[in-house]
């Protein structure tokens, strides 16, 4: 945490817009590479295609991929679609399958499956856009349908109880690849790995089941041991280990990306293994040590499309909130151009109140559903102001109160927040993870 003058700047969509405090305030800003991890921060590769290679050559917890695949082998390669565009599968996938071809396996025997989980169907544009023209060329390119009754393959239950029903086609190869990209995530600790299986190639009823692992059973809440930055004793990413397991992967490919979206580190090797390195650079990346909790916290998403809908502003919500006190107030600037991300997400704010959302949830879970509900119930324990594009009324059934410009939002924070109010400014909250001195992500 360093000091910062009265006024400073914070980006909102596409522009740049002015903010300022009362002079004499305690004020101080906190971003990636601010503080104590600073000197642990991943620069971005000189040359990401010659890492990516030495990762395949020299991978993690596992022989090589040319060691891992046989001549022949029917091989399909897990790609995540057109919403994490940001880890550039694209740049990187040629090159793989020259990977393969190399070790015997051509390109009539390579497929890629879009392991989208719950997610929309991609169009062939997009498609294109996720694995790159020359992939999409070489190889067999199909997309997991979560609709397809038949198009399933129980392995079990994991030792939660969770039914494992994968995509049957995939479990018809002879190798598995996973690839994708690792980021903190605030339902199972991190992104990629084993989420490239659950929720990427289940059943609709697999990822109910796993997804509701977040909600605390006893009361309306988030279950202990969830959130951004934790595994252990986090039941959600544990059932998804477990699902994982019994796929047994064979390869992964996950990658990391720096603040400007620059390749910082290939991770290669055993799907478990590879993935928890890849977890240890986002924590030195993007975890920023604080002393204590604030009672103010001013935060924007970061940039479009970090704020392109409050579905992904639930990531800045969900942050900001981690370094405040509780009845803490947020400022928070979220453009917004797309609404709420989904006619799904609003929906949930149709419930009267916060119990009741948390009951229709339990009945019938989704992850929209959920971060509709994590953003109410973090607007139930801190204030929340909020400066926006979008409909004033429409952002009032969410439990926050709208402001048309930021100098009345940051006027309203400030009457709530009392005397002397200690102010952390997080420019960069989308990506941004507090952590208290002594705690361990």
């Amino acid at each position: 945490m360093s000091r910062v003058p009265a006024e400073f700047d914070l980006k909102y969509g596409d522009i740049t817009v002015a903010v300022s405090v009362p002079e004499g305030l305690r004020t101080t800003v906190l971003s990636p590479g601010v503080g104590a991890n600073s000197a642990g921060s991943g620069a971005p590769l000189t040359d990401p295609l010659l890492a990516l290679e030495d990762s395949l050559r020299n991978p993690i917890g596992s022989p090589p991929l040319c060691e891992v695949v046989r001549p022949g082998d029917r091989v399909v390669v897990l790609v995540s679609d057109i919403t994490r565009l940001w880890i550039r599968t694209s740049d990187f996938m040629a090159p793989i399958l020259d990977h393969l071809n190399r070790a015997g396996v051509p390109d009539s025997r390579i497929s890629i499956c879009v392991a989208m989980g719950s997610h929309r169907k991609m169009t062939l544009d997009e498609i294109r856009r996720i694995v790159g023209d020359m992939a999409y060329e070489r190889v067999s390119v199909f997309q997991h349908d979560i609709d397809d009754e038949n198009g399933f393959v129980y392995l079990g239950k994991t030792s939660r109880g969770t039914p494992v029903w994968v995509n049957r086609r995939v479990m018809e190869h002879d190798r598995i690849l996973m690839t994708g990209g690792i980021v903190h995530h605030a339902m199972a600790g991190y992104g990629g790995g084993r989420k490239s299986v659950l929720p990427g190639i289940a059943s609709r009823d697999t990822i109910k089941a796993n997804h509701l692992w977040v909600l605390d059973p006893d009361k309306v809440g988030i279950r202990p041991g969830v959130g951004s930055a934790k595994t252990l004793g986090n039941p959600l990413h544990e059932d998804m280990v477990d699902a994982a397991a019994m796929v047994a992967p064979d390869f992964i490919v996950n990658v990391v990306t720096d603040s400007q979206g620059w390749f910082a580190g290939f991770f290669s090797g055993h799907w478990l293994e590879a993935w928890q390195a890849g977890c240890k650079l986002v924590d030195r990346m993007y975890c920023v040590p604080i002393d204590h909790k604030v009672e103010m916290v001013i935060a924007a998403c970061g940039r479009y499309p970090r704020d392109i809908s409050m579905y992904q502003a639930s990531k800045s919500f969900y942050n900001a909130w981690m370094a405040l006190k509780p009845g803490g107030t947020l400022v928070l600037l979220v453009e917004a151009r797309e609404g709420g991300g989904g006619e799904e997400f609003f929906k949930w704010f149709r419930y009267p109140d916060i119990e009741s959302c948390y009951e229709a949830l339990k009945s019938d879970f989704t992850v929209a559903g959920y971060l509709a509900f994590l953003t109410r119930y973090i607007a139930s324990v801190v204030r929340t102001v909020i400066v926006t594009d979008m409909d004033s009324n429409l952002v009032r059934t969410m439990g926050v109160i709208p402001a048309p410009t930021v100098r009345e939002a940051v006027e309203t924070g400030l009457s709530w927040a009392g005397h002397d109010p200690e102010i952390l400014v997080m420019p960069e909250a989308g990506i941004t993870l507090p952590i208290l001195h002594g705690e361990t992500p």
